[in-house]
């Protein structure tokens, strides 16, 4: 299954999307899909099932009108939340690994894919997604590189 997408790249401050010749430029990948879904900048609340009337919401607010019936399709950045409250050790790598799987889950029905993590310089993070659309195996990898320090998100690939 191929898709058309804007195309976004990383500038170290956020996704920016790619301008050429005054016009969006387009590509046909999921790598934006998998980029969005970990660092989509839903971080203040994971979208909750009930809350009171006049309780303050700080999560995304179409997860509640689009998917209120399916928390799978939810957008909520577990990633990018754990990352920002985890310790740069064994169990924290597990804890991250558990929630950029929760936060793809929503492409399950799409891709084939896996997902590790590896603490490789002081303060450094690589979550790497192997992934292969289900109706065509070819095989891609998106490796993002989070710097703990600079709480800053780098890809190795324009994405």
């Amino acid at each position: 299954m191929i898709t058309k997408d804007v195309l976004i790249f990383e500038s170290g401050d956020g996704g920016e999307l790619a301008i050429e010749n005054q016009d969006l430029v387009f590509v046909e990948s999921l790598y934006q899909q998998i980029y969005l879904a970990l660092f989509g900048g839903n971080v203040e609340q994971v979208t909750k099932t009930n809350y009171l009337f006049n309780e303050q919401r700080f999560d995304y607010w179409g997860n509640s009108l689009f998917f209120a019936d399916a928390p799978s399709l939810q957008f909520n950045s577990n990633t990018e939340k754990t990352l920002q409250n985890i310790a740069l050790n064994s169990s924290g790598r597990l804890e991250l690994i558990r929630a950029v799987e929760s936060d793809l889950q929503y492409l399950n029905e799409l891709l084939n894919y896996t997902v590790d993590v590896l603490f490789f310089e002081v303060n450094k993070i690589k979550i790497i997604v192997n992934f292969a659309s289900k109706d065509n195996q070819e095989n891609k990898v998106l490796q993002l590189i989070y710097d703990n320090a600079k709480n800053e998100l780098i890809i190795e690939k324009t994405i």
